[in-house]
């Protein structure tokens, strides 16, 4: 694999499945990915929490260093901690976006000693009818050449900020 290689481990967003059908799709899975579906629901819960009530700047000192990066190791935890959010997310009654769905990811693979690179950025969207543009904000995680969560799209987007983990915690 070369160098420049991102790889994108977040599928297309689930369609709506009845609640039968999502129960089966829960009973096929291991115990371990059935505890790891629960974490992440609730994890995104505290982090939109989070990014509610906690002032920005108090919530960056938490992050990590700025502008380090991680080494493309434990690849296979990453993607299953990306399929887990993509899974997840889709079905929590609050907002679960870019951002809250970067920190639960970053938090859970912190925890398990894992380095990763959050992103944010920006991007000015211009469009024809409107006279003014306006401005969107973006999240995304990155395991060395894996992008955890917030990939697709990314690439429009300026980065502004990054935070990496100095070494595993």
């Amino acid at each position: 694999m070369e160098a420049n290689t991102i790889l994108t481990a977040t599928p297309a967003r689930p369609t709506p499945h009845s609640f039968s059908t999502c129960l089966r799709k829960l009973a096929a899975l291991s115990w371990a990915d059935r505890w790891l579906l629960v974490q992440v629901f609730v994890l995104l819960g505290v982090a939109r929490l989070a990014l509610r009530v906690i002032p920005f700047r108090r919530l960056a000192r938490r992050l990590g260093a700025l502008q380090t990066d991680a080494p493309p190791e434990h690849l296979a935890q990453a993607r299953r901690v990306s399929l887990a959010i993509a899974r997840i997310s889709p079905y929590t009654p609050w907002t679960s976006n870019c951002f809250p769905q970067a920190l639960v990811a970053k938090y859970w693979l912190r925890r398990r000693g894992i380095p990763t690179t959050l992103y944010l950025g920006v991007a000015l969207n211009k469009t024809a009818d409107a006279p003014n543009s306006e401005m969107t904000a973006h999240a995304w995680l990155r395991c060395g050449p894996l992008l955890v969560t917030g990939g697709r799209g990314h690439e429009r987007y300026t980065v502004t900020a990054c935070f990496g983990d100095d070494s595993p915690a």
